[in-house]
């Protein structure tokens, strides 16, 4: 087994950041990418991995998936730091500091894959990065390194490509059937991971574009995450904000939704997310808000303690406040997210190009005005006989249709409905069987069933069948008027 503690009997270099930087050879670290993108693996530089009050940077990680995980440590020692120096193992009992964190590290993966995954088995194998010292230098060196140091677990800094594959691939076994890749780096990668479902039960790793969003840093700005319906826009904000929390739990988050339910359906997903990923955060951090008529967003306290500020779907409300975050930010960060089309004042965005929805299967029904009450009728009575237990909506145009289509249906089909507001809330009520919203109030829900009532004239549904996650119905009506009297 490789050396359990590292001192050292010499006086460690103070390096600066910039330092480290320039002598970070970027020739070596393509290798590493090379080596892990050749055998369908994953190479990390830099890799956080956060696992209940803990987080934890290593410098380097390499999954190959028929042999497993190899994890490295950053040394920048060089032949003038170590000339004439000798190096004894660590014990409990020393009041000298560890050089490296190999142990913990290792503990730490062990222990994350162990609280996902219940039972595994991935080899964990560490290995030593020096990146200012060569190979026939540390052969010049006191016999205690060579004693502690195994060079098969060594990359120097004229440590070939070839030698580096040879000394990770000589640590571990190959394997006849190869570890799955989402499922084991998933796992250390789970508060970013898209969650588990009956299809995919291992979750999903996010796109490209949307981890480069996540390892961005846009603070001091207003920044605008820009994409049409269903390109993961809420998802990727509830992930930032785990990171944020996670790297600072000092932060102090104001997340405004268009909808009390919706803020509330961003909440649980976040804790779900931290749930599966085994982390504790802060929750009190985190403040919701809904906007309401003539109030005053910068008066308010949640406002003025924040010091991140989260608008999601900010397209849809009002321009006044938006208009009013930008104003009075100071120097907080403002996120705001909208539709492609609907940029609000941003100095900088991100445009997100993912479309997750699949494609809902939808059926088109034509109808007089006269007629599409019954005709709703009728389809939610069919459709309640084979599916009772399905949450169905119905969206409606006109908010003076509420009333009327609620009373309808109680009385032809008696099954109790509820109107979907802005204010509506869980925490009081639950989803009925059977809901009915204006489109502005659908905000972050996603049922498996919607009816859509709409005219002839109206062509784009592309923000209504996005609330939909498995089929849809349209009733579209005739109207010379161009009014619907139901």
């Amino acid at each position: 087994m490789f050396f359990s503690f590292l001192t050292r009997f010499l006086q460690k270099k103070s390096l600066t950041d910039d330092t480290l930087q320039q002598e970070s050879p970027a020739l070596q670290l393509t290798f590493f990418q090379e080596i892990a993108e050749e055998a369908d693996g994953l190479f990390y530089k830099n890799f956080d991995l956060f696992y209940q009050d803990t987080a934890t940077q290593i410098d380097l990680l390499v999954f190959i998936p028929d042999r497993g995980i190899y994890f490295g440590e950053k040394i920048l020692w060089d032949l003038a730091t170590l000339n004439g120096a000798k190096i004894e193992r660590a014990s409990n009992k020393g009041k000298k500091k560890s050089s490296t964190h190999l142990d913990t590290t290792e503990t730490l993966l062990h222990n994350k894959l162990e609280a996902i995954l219940s039972f595994d088995s991935t080899p964990i194998e560490r290995f030593i990065w020096m990146p200012s010292l060569k190979e026939e230098d540390f052969d010049t060196l006191d016999s205690s390194f060579h004693e502690l140091l195994p060079k098969e677990r060594l990359i120097f800094s004229n440590t070939s490509k070839e030698s580096m594959y040879q000394k990770l691939t000589a640590l571990i076994t190959q394997r006849n059937e190869p570890y799955a890749t989402l499922k084991v780096m998933g796992s250390l990668q789970s508060h970013t991971l898209l969650l588990p479902t009956k299809e995919q039960p291992y979750g999903a790793f996010l796109s490209q574009e949307q981890q480069l969003f996540l390892d961005t840093d846009y603070t001091d700005t207003v920044t605008t995450l820009l994409g049409e319906y269903n390109s993961g826009k809420s998802t990727l904000l509830v992930r930032k904000i785990l990171l944020l929390l996670l790297k600072n739990s000092e932060e102090k988050i104001l997340i405004i939704t268009p909808t009390l339910i919706g803020g509330e359906i961003l909440r649980h997903e976040l804790i779900a997310l931290v749930e599966y990923a085994i982390l504790n955060i802060n929750l009190p951090s985190l403040s919701f808000y809904t906007p309401e008529a003539l109030e005053r967003i910068e008066e308010l306290d949640d406002f003025q303690n924040a010091s991140i500020i989260i608008c999601d779907d900010s397209h849809i409300m009002d321009n006044l406040l938006i208009e009013r975050l930008i104003e009075h930010r100071q120097k907080r960060w403002l996120l705001l997210s909208a539709q492609s089309e609907k940029n609000p004042l941003a100095h900088s965005a991100v445009i997100l190009h993912n479309q997750y929805q699949k494609k809902i299967p939808c059926k088109r029904i034509s109808s007089s005005a006269e007629k599409v009450l019954s005709t709703l009728l009728s389809e939610l009575s069919l459709h309640l006989q084979s599916t009772s237990a399905e949450t169905i909506m119905v969206i409606l145009p006109r908010a003076h249709q509420l009333e009327v289509y609620k009373k309808a249906i109680e009385e032809a089909l008696h099954r109790n409905s509820h109107i979907l507001t802005s204010e509506f809330s869980l925490q009081y009520r639950t989803l009925d069987n059977l809901i009915l919203s204006l489109p502005e109030n659908t905000y972050g829900l996603h049922l498996p069933h919607i009816y859509i009532i709409g005219s002839e004239e109206e062509q784009n549904y592309t923000y209504l069948l996005s609330r939909a996650s498995e089929s849809a119905t349209i009733i579209s009506f005739s109207n010379p008027m161009g009014e619907h009297n139901d």
